[in-house]
């Protein structure tokens, strides 16, 4: 190990995990070290108990995220995450959805095949996962996770390099 770990040195490499890694000075522009995210908030009213317990404890929520995406709440229940979010400074995001591990073809739960399930599969899968980052935006979030390449590449095209 300690040839090895002296390779690393030499090679310009931190020898060992601890102390020789320096703090990061950046910050947000708010002056602050760190963020906090709460994954898995469904809906309004979990969006609502989490911030309770959030307070509770005195953790700041800056980021919550939802992995079902915009397409299984109602227009009310995105609405009302938009609203208590704003009111808290709160970014809400949904992924988008459905995939192929939503879907009926058994290839996303085969041997080997589990990040099959977080891509789209087909064109009526992009058509909906596109859909449902537009009726999203269209209710007021204003970030999606997007798991998909070729969904991230549709719904954001990179703007075409002049010669």
């Amino acid at each position: 190990m300690r040839n090895i770990r002296e390779f690393l040195a030499s090679s310009g490499l931190a020898a060992s995990d601890g102390d020789a890694v320096p703090s990061s000075e950046k910050r947000f522009p708010d002056g602050a070290q760190y963020r906090v995210e709460i994954p898995s908030v469904e809906g309004p009213e979990v969006l609502s108990e989490v911030l309770v317990e959030a307070d509770a404890r005195g953790v700041p929520v800056h980021r919550v995220s939802q992995g079902s995406g915009g397409m299984l709440l109602t227009d009310d229940e995105l609405s009302a995450m938009v609203h208590t979010a704003a009111i808290r400074s709160i970014e809400v995001s949904l992924f988008a959805r459905p995939l192929a591990g939503w879907g009926t073809s058994a290839a996303a739960v085969a041997s080997g095949a589990g990040a099959l399930g977080a891509q789209a599969h087909g064109t009526e899968q992009l058509v909906a996962c596109l859909a449902d980052i537009e009726r999203s935006a269209d209710a007021g979030i204003r970030s999606v996770l997007v798991t998909d390449i070729g969904v991230l590449d549709t719904a954001v095209p990179v703007p075409a390099q002049s010669p």
